[in-house]
């Protein structure tokens, strides 16, 4: 298929693949940070939704930052005509949800919130807001957050295993009609570690790799296919992107290249 192959050598899963003593991995998450000021900090996960193609899961941490407890959490965006909070029967899209929890002094826990979402093909944003009641001894305040939340593209794609025969057979069917290429010089210069860096952070699976090269894929929530062919030549990266939809596969290319420099 032209404008990407899989490399040419036997392919060797990844599991019995030898990684070298010298390569290791940096510890990674997912786990953004949301918001933070003096009494809570909030980070953030965002994940498609493998049952239904037109919702998004947001995981939120809330850590309280004080030696007091927090109370009366109330978690809220403004919604836009593509992305809207689901909220409660009978709620308006204004009304804010309520955080079913407190949070006791130096604690933290975890709240999911889901989206509905029509368009995936571009990044999203909105703005939120966290309200909060910090309980003290001399009484109460009243405090609140502001916050943007961040839906790029890649957080639409659903890590899919695909076999190489299946891979081959996608490229060459004439179904993935849009092309896109990047390059660029990574901070990481072992291969191994940006390829597990696209792999974690941006969804995909490994089909088969070669060395310095390596074929990876990945599907949105919506069933775009996205196939890439990631190599190292020298001190620079290279990626050959094929997919059913151009702007997403423009705008993850671009969010692996930000990610990496």
């Amino acid at each position: 298929a032209e404008g990407i192959t899989t490399p040419s050598k036997e392919q060797v899963p990844p599991s019995q693949a030898e990684t070298p003593v010298a390569v290791q991995l940096p510890p990674m998450s997912s786990y953004v940070t949301l918001g933070e000021n003096n009494s809570i900090k909030m980070t953030c996960d965002i994940r498609a939704s493998h049952q239904r193609g037109d919702q998004v899961i947001v995981s939120v941490v809330f850590s309280n930052l004080t030696d007091h407890t927090i109370k009366d959490l109330e978690f809220n965006v403004m919604d836009t005509m593509n992305l809207k909070l689901i909220r409660s029967m009978g709620s308006s899209h204004h009304d804010a949800i309520k955080v079913p929890f407190i949070l006791l002094p130096s604690a933290q826990n975890e709240g999911q919130f889901a989206f509905n979402i029509q368009e995936i093909k571009v990044p999203q944003k909105l703005k939120g807001t966290l309200t909060y009641i910090v309980k003290m001894d001399e009484g109460s305040t009243h405090e609140k957050i502001d916050f943007k939340l961040t839906f790029p593209c890649s957080s639409f794609l659903v890590a899919t295993p695909c076999k190489g025969s299946n891979f081959t057979s996608l490229l060459e069917s004439g179904d993935l009609t849009e092309k896109s290429s990047i390059q660029f010089t990574p901070q990481d210069s072992e291969f191994p570690v940006v390829l597990a860096k696209v792999c974690f952070y941006h969804h995909f699976r490994v089909v088969e790799q070669v060395e310095k090269s390596a074929s990876v894929y990945s599907k949105s929530m919506q069933g775009h296919h996205i196939c890439l062919l990631v190599k190292m030549v020298n001190d620079s990266i290279k990626i050959d992107g094929k997919s059913t939809d151009g702007s997403l596969l423009s705008n993850v290319l671009d969010e692996i290249k930000t990610m990496l420099v």
